[in-house]
């Protein structure tokens, strides 16, 4: 008897949570591997990303979620042949071996369909595994194969991936970002979290999908307040989470691996030897890498040298020592870790592991013997108040956290403690070094970096663009110094290296990859900047640099904030302002309002820029900080300027006077452009922007009321820069990519004059038509086309495609196919410049003739079939649609000229007939 299949799992679940594009794009790529794997520990959100997948109807998507019982070969044939029945216009063959469900696939599956096999790992080191692995080789390359697995499995990935025929999305993949669990609990649980507590949320959680769900759980009905509050609370010991991780997790070991992991958690930093003394026992090594191959919340950044387990197990396992050993044994525990870590020269973890054990006598002999960093444990209530060396750990974690006079008063305090001279030096010069930092600093030599950085900050040195250390600066404070002079591309140059260098220290070298961003961002290169903003964050917030990790949220913050500009976002940024005005944070709060002031100008909401950068202004005259007054005063002067504010010509005489005394080259470039805005006449054009309509499918054209607008005349490369600017309207383009496209063959210099020559050309055209004079752009070396109030084709295409992908109905799709009326600029011809997009829409199009034609009924359905044929007539699917199509309604005449016509252009192209084609033909 065979096996029984249940419809349950082949059913489809429904899709929830928050789409995220990153992880769903390249499942989607038609272009793409056509396998793709999901490798990841339980609650990591696989599931969720694939019944996401497979809601997309970009192709018909078969589901089949394995079981324990399913570990035959006859039960996997028969399951994966009933998920493939149900999505298949006519059912496949009955098959008892994977040998005939392939041939089965060849000749039932004519179109391009997709089999998503969830929970892969039930079947391991069964037949039904080494069945799946022979149809996953031997199948039709248009059946696309998305597999989710906790384990790896017996496939030879490493083949698979250098051949180009696997995706894999691991664990780190997958883990929510700080900005999409912001989006999560905002957009989808209706909870929001402030950004910094996103970020706090994140990070306890490691970005664990069932971390976050859990937490979302436990705070139902709870306040604002509240939630911020269990955000950074959140760990192993929540009941939810401990019920899931006990169920879910620890329940799938073996005894000896669960207390492997109970005793080991008290290293906290894990390796082979350290496991084997705790443990007093051998071959821990081979554990540690057997659980990292199982994806059991277990990493290594190293190549398995050293391994960590994930935030929420650790915490978890801390507590179950506790519970199930007691508090004595836990205690004992962490003591004889502590003094394996102590040995193995990790005073990081050794310090942490005596603080659970209770032993701060030794916890203070660390922080005297290795100036270690101050832990968050450290400023924990209950812990002793009079012993001098955790007094100086507190002020340092004050000033670790920007809380420079908290800091300062914590330092003395310290040095009051302790009657010993080497201490109280120590307490002082570290002291010194936080006094700088002070709104009015007492005088200070220039010896270290913080100290000719805050020297730069009220007036640059005359370095010029080429500053290096060859001038007696050292190399972090010259790319500052550089990034602070608006030489960006020096700056860059400078701070790359050192971001990079692993034997630079940690504060160093995050500082200068944040400096980085900002570098970027000022050259105009906004797009996909909070990517690396994350990853500076995180390794602040583990390496323990908590002002560092909040410069670099508030940075992606406002990133975000300029490139989707969601009503929320404004809230969000200002309570990290405030945030950082009730920890006593004033550079946080005058880089953050500078932050935000700059994305505001970005985004186009003058009023709300000049608010922050007066703010930002104000704050840094009250820090003594020239440099970034001048920089916030230029940028709020454009910000006045677009808007004709009546006190532009005060702020430009006031930022120019400080400019100068502050010897801040760069920022002469943005006055120069807010006194060009100031002085322009205003454009007196009677337009109503909302009746202003932009087209660029099926020819450029823009219409004002209605009417056409007849376009004065322009140059053909200046006409080029106007289209290009268009099929991008809203984006940055960067000067390089535009020269490339309209002067390919120009120098550098004459490459640039050109490009300005013609932006300027544009400008003034568009100006002339009723548009304004700030239609064209400049953002550093980056150019854009703004038009708000403005319908644009493209835009209105872009969100009617999401649309109809997400909801999949017949109205949805066929508002796409009607947006496109035709190939986007035929007029520019070849030009390389256009020929990428314009595929990209007329596919997407095709796309949307063949879901019409697939939902409609009749003559519609026969209608949009035809026009999925004229769009893409060397997709086989569309040929055999409108085909079925033709003989449903009656025309065998028709259906089989289209089948006859459809095996002329294959022909043609010498491929393959479809078994479906060639049996049409042959009868």
């Amino acid at each position: 008897m065979g096996s029984v299949v249940f419809r349950e799992k082949v059913r489809r679940p429904e899709p929830s949570g928050l789409s995220r594009d990153r992880l769903e794009r390249p499942l989607l790529d038609e272009a793409g591997p056509s396998v793709g794997l999901l490798l990841a520990p339980a609650g990591s959100g696989k599931t969720t990303l694939l019944a996401q997948v497979a809601a997309t109807p970009l192709r018909p998507t078969a589901w089949y979620r394995a079981r324990p019982e399913d570990r035959t070969e006859d039960a996997l044939v028969r399951h994966v042949t009933e998920a493939l029945s149900v999505v298949l216009p006519a059912a496949l063959s009955t098959s008892t071996t994977v040998d005939d469900l392939i041939l089965a696939t060849e000749s039932g599956v004519p179109a391009p369909v997709q089999l998503i096999v969830d929970d892969v790992h039930e079947l391991a080191g069964s037949p039904a595994e080494a069945a799946l692995e022979r149809f996953l080789e031997f199948r039709p390359r248009h059946l696309r194969l998305l597999l989710g697995s906790r384990r790896p499995l017996a496939l030879n990935t490493p083949r698979l991936i250098v051949s180009g025929d696997l995706l894999e999305l691991d664990s780190d993949d997958l883990r929510f970002r700080s900005w999409e669990v912001e989006e999560l609990f905002r957009s989808v649980y209706r909870q929001p979290l402030s950004p910094e507590a996103a970020a706090a949320l994140t990070r306890r959680t490691g970005g664990w999908a069932a971390g976050l769900q859990l937490f979302h759980l436990a705070t139902m009905g709870k306040s604002s307040t509240e939630r911020i509050r269990a955000a950074t609370e959140l760990g192993g010991r929540s009941r939810l989470v401990r019920a899931y991780l006990t169920r879910n997790v620890l329940a799938e070991l073996a005894p000896e691996r669960r207390n492997f992991l109970l005793v080991t958690s008290a290293l906290g930093r894990l390796t082979g030897p350290l496991c084997d003394e705790l443990l007093e026992q051998s071959g821990s090594a081979a554990v540690l890498e057997e659980l990292e191959a199982l994806q059991f919340f277990t990493t290594s950044t190293d190549d398995g040298a050293t391994y960590r387990y994930h935030q929420v197990l650790q915490t978890h396992l801390e507590g179950l020592l506790i519970d199930e050993l007691g508090a004595a044994a836990s205690r004992e525990i962490h003591a004889r870790s502590a003094t394996l870590l102590e040995k193995a020269d990790h005073p990081r973890e050794a310090m942490r592991a005596y603080a659970l054990a209770d032993d701060w006598a030794s916890v203070a002999r660390l922080l005297q013997q290795g100036n270690s960093v101050a832990h968050d444990w450290v400023t924990r209530s209950g812990l002793p108040d009079d012993d001098p060396w955790l007094a100086l750990a507190r002020a340092r974690r004050l000033f670790r956290s920007g809380s420079v006079g908290a800091a300062v008063t914590a330092y003395r305090d310290a040095e009051a403690l302790l009657d010993d001279p080497e201490f109280q030096a120590r307490c002082a010069n570290e002291r010194a070094q936080a006094e700088v930092w002070l709104p009015q600093p007492p005088a200070f030599p220039v010896r270290r970096t913080g100290q000719a950085i805050r020297q730069a900050l009220r007036r640059l040195p005359g370095l010029g663009p080429g500053v290096d250390a060859k001038a007696g600066v050292d190399p972090l404070s010259a790319g500052t110094i550089a990034l602070l002079g608006g030489h960006f591309d020096a700056a860059r140059e400078i701070l790359m290296p050192i971001a990079a260098d692993p034997a630079v220290h940690n504060a160093g070298r995050l500082w200068a990859a944040i400096a980085v961003v900002v570098a970027d961002l000022a050259l105009g290169n906004w797009s996909h900047a909070e990517v690396p903003l994350e990853e500076v964050a995180l390794s602040a917030e583990l390496d323990e640099l908590p002002w560092l990790a909040r410069v670099a949220r508030g940075l992606q913050a406002t990133v975000l904030l300029a490139t989707r500009p969601d009503d929320w976002r404004p809230g969000g940024c200002a309570s990290m302002v405030d945030d950082c005005t009730r920890d006593g944070d004033r550079w946080g709060s005058l880089l953050m309002a500078i932050f935000v002031g700059s994305a505001q100008v970005k985004a186009g909401d003058d009023q709300a820029a000049i608010d922050w950068l007066r703010r930002a202004a104000t704050e840094a005259a009250g820090l003594e900080a020239r440099v970034p007054q001048a920089w916030a005063l230029a940028l709020g002067a454009i910000a006045m300027a677009r808007l004709r504010h009546p006190g532009t010509a005060v702020q430009l005489t006031e930022a120019e006077s400080l400019i100068r005394s502050a010897a801040v080259p760069g920022a002469h470039r943005l006055i120069d452009h807010a006194r060009q805005l100031a002085e322009s006449e205003p454009v007196t054009s009677t337009a109503v922007r909302g009746s202003a309509r932009l087209y660029t499918l099926g020819g450029f054209r823009l219409e004002l009321d209605g009417q056409a607008v007849d376009w004065p005349p322009l140059r053909p490369r200046a006409r080029a820069l106007l289209l290009l600017l268009a099929i991008n309207a809203g984006k940055d383009l960067h000067r390089e990519r535009l020269i490339d496209a309209l002067w390919p063959d120009a120098p550098a210099e004459a490459g640039t004059h050109r490009l300005q020559v013609a932006a300027s050309n544009v400008r003034q055209c568009l100006a002339g038509v009723g548009l304004g004079d700030q239609a064209v752009q400049r953002n550093g070396d980056a150019y854009r086309l703004v038009l708000p109030d403005t319908w644009i084709d493209l835009a209105e295409f872009e969100g009617q495609l999401g649309r109809a992908r997400r909801s999949g109905k017949l109205a949805d799709w066929s508002g796409v196919l009607d947006l496109y009326v035709g190939e986007l600029l035929p007029e520019v011809g070849a030009a390389e410049w256009v020929l990428a997009e314009r595929e990209r829409y007329r596919l997407a199009a095709a796309d949307a003739a063949v879901q019409v034609a697939g939902l409609a009924q009749d003559a519609q359905a026969l209608r949009a079939a035809h026009r999925a044929v004229e769009l893409d007539s060397l997709r086989d699917s569309s040929w055999l649609l409108l085909a079925d199509l033709q003989a449903e309604q009656g025309d065998p005449t028709a259906a089989a000229a289209t089948r006859r016509e459809h095996a002329r252009i294959c022909a043609e192209l010498a491929a393959p007939l479809s078994p479906r084609g060639r049996s049409a033909r042959d009868g």
